[in-house]
């Protein structure tokens, strides 16, 4: 009988792990969630902000090959 209390306890001892198990799980499924969304909005974010870079930086290469432009026309204009 002795050894049926011991096998008991430790039986006991098992399933108290194993929901505190349950429970971490639970909790880190939800956290992965949760994460899962924010890496989706940052690299929307990304996305979003990396195209509006390039469309700044294109706008202002077009802006400095104007002003080229235009002082090299007036380079042109003072040397004649």
């Amino acid at each position: 009988m002795e050894m049926l209390g011991i096998l008991e306890k430790k039986i006991e001892g098992l399933v108290e792990i194993l929901k505190q198990l349950k429970s971490e799980n639970s909790h880190l499924v939800s956290e992965n969630f949760l994460l899962k969304e924010k890496v989706s909005q940052l690299e929307a974010s990304l996305l979003y902000e990396s195209e509006k870079s390039r469309e700044e930086n294109t706008s202002a290469k077009k802006i400095v090959d104007s002003l080229i432009a235009d002082i090299d026309s007036l380079i042109e204009v003072q040397g004649q």
